[in-house]
C-alpha cells in the first residue's frame, strides 16, 4: 500500500515507502534504512503523542519488546518513545497474520497446526524468561513466516516485576482471547493468562472458531469467567489440551515446559501415513508446491567445518523479520487492521523426508538419559544419495537432491530430508554475551578462550552440572529444529577438544553428545557425527545415527566414518582434489558433494557445487 496524503516521508532517519496498515492509535509503515534494510514502523497518531499516559504505555511497549528476544518474536532495531512523534521500528517479515490466513483458507491442520503451536510455546517461554506478559496474544498478532509463527505487538504488556498501568473505563485485551483474570485482576496476570489466550487462538487456529464468542465484548468477557468453552469441531489431542489451558483456574493450567510436551503430540500429517512413510504438509500458509527461497541470502553466512576447516556463522535477519502490530486497546472481536494489508508469503512447505528417496533404516540408538524411559525410533538420512550442504544459506536445491543440511535459523527445504546445523561446542562470534559467563571456558587469568581462527568463544563442558545446563540451552535449539519440521540435527565442533587439549577432553564432548543425542531421540530426530574421526568408534555408546563429514577424502578418513556408520556417510568436499579422490573412493557408496569454502548461496560469488 502506498503513502497517503499526508503522511511523513521518513521518521528517524528511515525512510518511508509505504503503508502496512493502521488503526486507531497509529499507523504501521514500511521503512528503509540507509543500508536497505526493510523495517516495519509504527508511528503514534499525534493526538496520542500528547497523552502522557499513552506516552507511558508506548514507552513501556518499546521496553518489552527489547527486553524480548527469540526466534518467534518481533525484534526491535530502533525507537525514540520520547520524541515528537513516537516511533518504533521492528525488522519486518513478510507475512500474512493468523486471521487472515483462516479466515481465506480455513483452519490449519496437521503440521501447519503443530508447528504454529509449538512455535508459540517458545515465543511465550522467551517472553516470559524476560519477565514479559504479553497479555494480547491473538490471531491478529500471530505473524505466519515462512519459517514459523512470529508473536508481535507489545503494546499491552507488561514487566512483571513492574506495576501494570491503570487504564480507567478501558478494557485492556481482545476479549475473545482474554483470560478470566483479565477481567478481574488486570493488574496481577500473570504468564498464566497468556496461556488460556493460547488456548483460545489454537482452537481458533484448528476450527475457525473461538471458544468464547458472545454477541458483544461484554457478553464475551461473561462466557470466558464463566462458561464453558465452545469446542465443537476440536480433535483430539488438542481438545483436551485446549480444555487444560482454558481453566478458569490459573493454577490449573499447564506450566510451558508441559505444554510443550502435550503438544508434541499433535499429529504430523493430514492423513493416515503407512509405517516407515513420510509425513505430507498440509494446513494453509504452508503450501506442498511452494518452492524453497534463499532463506539465509547472502546476509546470513554460516560456514561448519572439521578440526581443519573451522565453523563460521554471520546469522542474517533480513528474512527472518517481523512486522509490529496496531491492536494497542481492544474491545472490539474483528480482524487486526493489518490483515488486509500485509504481504503473503511464499513458505517453503515443512519436511517430507524425501518420499522419493530409497527407504532408509530405522535407528533406534538407545538413549543414554537418565530421563528417556525408552528410545525413540528416529530415521536417518537415506544412503547414497544426492545431498546438499547449505549451512551458510539456504536455496532451492537442484533437481534429484533428496538431503539437505541447513543452518537451524532457515527453514527447512520442501520435499527432501533436512538436517538442522546448530554450533554446539562453542558460541557464535559476537554472541559469548548469551551464555552465562561461567559457562565460557577461561584459561589461568580468567581470559575467556577463543578459537582464534573463527572468533568463537569455546564453551566450558568440563563438569556435569556445566554441561547440563549447555545441553538445556542447545535442547531449544533442537526444539526449534523440530517445530520447524527437520528431519536430523548435526551439532557442530564436537571436535574442539582436538584443538584445546590443555583443557578438554574427549570423554566430556562425548558426555555433552550424549545429551544431546538424547534429547534430539525424544523429539524424533536424528543425530549425526560431525567431523570427529578420533571417536567414531564410539559412536553407537554415544547414541548417533549417521555422519556428516567435511574433507573425509582429503584427509583419507572416509574409510572410518564408512565403515563406523555403516556408509550412512555425507560428505562435503572443498576442493576438486578432495572431490575427484571421493568420487573414485567412495562415489558408489557414500553421498558426495563438493561446495566452496564459504558454502555462500547459489548466484552468490564464488558459490560451487559439484558432484560425482
Amino acid at each position: 500500500m502506498s503513502l497517503s496524503p499526508g503522511d511523513p516521508e521518513s521518521i528517524g532517519g528511515y525512510t518511508l515507502v509505504g503503508r502496512l496498515g493502521s488503526g486507531g492509535m497509529g499507523v504501521v509503515y514500511l521503512g528503509l534504512s540507509d543500508s536497505g534494510r526493510q523495517v516495519a514502523v509504527k508511528v503514534v497518531h499525534p493526538p496520542y503523542a500528547q497523552d502522557q499516559e499513552f506516552r507511558t504505555r508506548f514507552r513501556q511497549e518499546v521496553a518489552a519488546a527489547r527486553r524480548v528476544s527469540g526466534a518467534f518474536t518481533a525484534p526491535v532495531v530502533d525507537a525514540d518513545p520520547d520524541g515528537p512523534q513516537p516511533w518504533m521500528a521492528t525488522l519486518y517479515v513478510p507475512g500474512r497474520t493468523l486471521s487472515d490466513v483462516v479466515a481465506k483458507e480455513g483452519p490449519l491442520r496437521g503440521r501447519a497446526l503443530r508447528v504454529l503451536a509449538l512455535g508459540l510455546v517458545e515465543a511465550l517461554r522467551d517472553i516470559h524468561r524476560a519477565g514479559v506478559v504479553h497479555r494480547d496474544l491473538k490471531p491478529s498478532n500471530v505473524l505466519m513466516a515462512e519459517d514459523g509463527p512470529r508473536v508481535i505487538d507489545f503494546g499491552i504488556s507488561h514487566a512483571v516485576d513492574n506495576e501494570a498501568l491503570t487504564m480507567t473505563g478501558r478494557l485492556i485485551g481482545t476479549p475473545p482471547f482474554m483470560s478470566p483474570e483479565q477481567f478481574t485482576a488486570p493488574r496481577e496476570v500473570t504468564g498464566a493468562s497468556d496461556v488460556f489466550s493460547l488456548g483460545s487462538l489454537l482452537v481458533y487456529a484448528a476450527t475457525g472458531n473461538r471458544p468464547f464468542d458472545g454477541s458483544s465484548p461484554y457478553l464475551t468477557g461473561y462466557q470466558v469467567m464463566y462458561e464453558a468453552p465452545a469446542l465443537d469441531g476440536v480433535a483430539e489431542p488438542l481438545r483436551s489440551i485446549a480444555q487444560r489451558c482454558l481453566d478458569k483456574d490459573p493454577a490449573a493450567r499447564p506450566e510451558l515446559a508441559e505444554l510443550r510436551d502435550l503438544l508434541r503430540t499433535l499429529p504430523d500429517s493430514d492423513v493416515p501415513v503407512a509405517p516407515g512413510e513420510p509425513a505430507s504438509p498440509a494446513g494453509p500458509g504452508v503450501p506442498a508446491s511452494a518452492e524453497g527461497g534463499a532463506d539465509g541470502g547472502t546476509d546470513g553466512e554460516t560456514r561448519s567445518g572439521h578440526g581443519r576447516r573451522r565453523r563460521r556463522v554471520l546469522v542474517g535477519l533480513a528474512t527472518a523479520l517481523a512486522v509490529s502490530g496496531l491492536s494497542f486497546v481492544a474491545v472490539r472481536t474483528g480482524s487486526s487492521p493489518l490483515s488486509e494489508a500485509s504481504p503473503s508469503p511464499t513458505a517453503p512447505a515443512p519436511d517430507t523426508g524425501g518420499s522419493t528417496a530409497p527407504s532408509p533404516s530405522t535407528s533406534t540408538a538407545p538413549s543414554p538419559s537418565a530421563s528417556a524411559s525408552a528410545a525413540t525410533a528416529v530415521t536417518p538420512p537415506p544412503k547414497h544419495v544426492p545431498w546438499d550442504y547449505q549451512i551458510g544459506g539456504a536455496y532451492t536445491p537442484a533437481a534429484g537432491v533428496k538431503v539437505v543440511s541447513r543452518s537451524h535459523e532457515s527453514a527447512p527445504a520442501p520435499g527432501v530430508y533436512n538436517i538442522c546445523n546448530i554450533n554446539a561446542f562453542q558460541a557464535q562470534e559476537g554472541a559469548e554475551g548469551e551464555w552465562d559467563p561461567d559457562l565460557l571456558l577461561r584459561d589461568a587469568a580468567g581470559n575467556v578462550v577463543y578459537d582464534t581462527d573463527w572468533g568463537e568463544a569455546v564453551l566450558d563442558i568440563r563438569t556435569a552440572a556445566k554441561r547440563e545446563r549447555i545441553a538445556a540451552e542447545l535442547n531449544t535449539w533442537i526444539d526449534g529444529c523440530a517445530a520447524k519440521g527437520y528431519r536430523a540435527v548435526e551439532p557442530d565442533n564436537y571436535d574442539t577438544f582436538t584443538r584445546f587439549p590443555d583443557y578438554l577432553e574427549a570423554d566430556q564432548a562425548e558426555a555433552l553428545m550424549k545429551l544431546l543425542a538424547a534429547h534430539a531421540h525424544a523429539e524424533g530426530l536424528a543425530i549425526a557425527q560431525k567431523n570427529t574421526v578420533e571417536l567414531v568408534a564410539d559412536r553407537a555408546a554415544v547414541g548417533l545415527d549417521f555422519a556428516v563429514v567435511e574433507e573425509c577424502a582429503e584427509y583419507d578418513e572416509c574409510g572410518a566414518f564408512a565403515e563406523a556408520f555403516d556408509n550412512n556417510v555425507l560428505v562435503v568436499e572443498y576442493a576438486a582434489k578432495g572431490l575427484s579422490q571421493a568420487c573414485s573412493g567412495w562415489g558408489d557408496t557414500l553421498s558426495v558433494v563438493r561446495r566452496d569454502a564459504e558454502v555462500v548461496p547459489e548466484g552468490s560469488d564464488g558459490y560451487v557445487h559439484e558432484t560425482c
